[in-house]
């Protein structure tokens, strides 16, 4: 509504009153008591038109834009970049997202942590959706989750097959045979998939080796869809011979009524 100027309506028209009201007021810096008559104004014609300077929007107390507290942390922060609102030191609202360092108040984007380090590295939904931070694994396991870059990078949050291309998390890798492992020997980082299907003298004594739980677990699959094949196959030879009965039943019953002759007698 602030994108629609105009200097006709019946708001700037209240923004000239307020402003005029406000420049009839002492203002101080609640920290270093400096002036700030004649500056706590509404915007008017700038970008930040009807924005109050120097207020926080939760408390509406004033601080200049030159004092820190002990940690170098500014009293009145920066405006969200989605609304435009600012927040002071102790009413502090509004945080950076870590991938697209888009400033945000927590009224307007929710901010997700990252799963690993659980630290100061954090992301907007809007870089999460459009893949901006690494939040997805093959096994599905991570829909509400996502990975900070230096945990990604440097922590081993995250692997990926040389191969294929295709991603684990560390929980997956840690615990799925499918999942991307390390050769120490040959350096491949390779999913169990891929590292069955590299043949031959591409394939080291240590990736022999992990191919092992790949190829027992692709058995114990197979032989659970073989139980599961023979089960079905059971079924129907069991309902086969159900219906073999009832047909061999039907017809004792039509022998019976047609004196065994296959035509049915007349009344």
């Amino acid at each position: 509504w602030r994108k629609e100027r105009n200097t006709e309506s019946d708001f700037h028209a209240f923004l000239t009153r307020f402003n005029n009201y406000l420049s009839s007021r002492a203002g101080r810096c609640l920290q270093c008591r400096c002036n700030l008559q004649n500056m706590l104004y509404m915007s008017a014609y700038d970008k930040f038109y009807g924005t109050q300077k120097y207020t926080c929007y939760d408390c509406t107390k004033q601080y200049c834009e030159d004092c820190e507290d002990d940690g170098g942390v500014y009293y009145i922060g920066g405006s969200c970049d989605n609304c435009e609102r600012r927040y002071c030191l102790h009413c502090k609202k509004v945080d950076v997202c870590t991938s697209c360092d888009n400033w945000y108040c927590v009224d307007c984007i929710d901010f997700k942590k990252c799963s690993q380090c659980d630290g100061d590295e954090h992301a907007c939904l809007d870089c999460i959706l459009a893949d901006r931070v690494w939040g997805g694994c093959r096994n599905n396991c991570c829909a509400d989750k996502f990975w900070c870059n230096y945990c990604v990078d440097y922590r081993g949050a995250v692997s990926w097959c040389d191969k294929c291309s295709e991603s684990y998390c560390r929980d997956c890798c840690n615990s799925d045979v499918y999942a991307v492992e390390f050769c120490d020997y040959c350096e491949d980082s390779l999913c169990g998939q891929c590292r069955v299907n590299t043949k031959g003298w591409n394939r080291c004594e240590r990736c022999e080796q992990l191919t092992v739980p790949v190829l027992m677990e692709d058995r114990e699959k197979m032989q659970t869809q073989i139980n599961e094949l023979q089960t079905q196959i059971n079924e129907l030879e069991n309902e086969h011979r159900e219906q073999s009965n009832e047909i061999n039943e039907l017809k004792r019953e039509v022998k019976d009524l047609t004196g065994g002759s296959g035509e049915l007698a007349e009344v």
